[in-house]
């Protein structure tokens, strides 16, 4: 198996802990949903990337009193690809 930390820059211990965490929560959710795949055409990394950015967007955007400018910050994006990616949120209706 391959061994690689979710993160490769400098962070605080406190958040370090937070990302092995969510690591080890992460590989169990990767390990239940590959073993209930329906068949070889479910694309499972595109759609669970697809979810974590939404919850992650959403979270920025509450946490931010949806300010964009101040959300695309947290996230470490610029904020024009912030709100294209909100646009596409919406058009999908999520």
């Amino acid at each position: 198996m391959l061994e690689m930390p979710l993160y490769n820059h400098n962070i605080d211990n406190d958040t370090g802990k937070i990302y092995r965490l969510v690591e080890v929560k992460l590989e169990h959710i990767a390990d239940n949903l590959l073993c209930s795949k329906n068949n070889n055409d479910d694309n499972v990394l595109f759609d669970i990337h697809q979810t974590i950015e939404k919850i992650f967007i959403n979270s920025a955007m509450r946490l931010k009193n949806n300010n964009v400018t101040q959300a695309a910050k947290l996230l470490g994006i610029n904020r024009n690809t912030l709100s294209k990616k909100l646009k596409e949120l919406n058009h999908n209706g999520i």
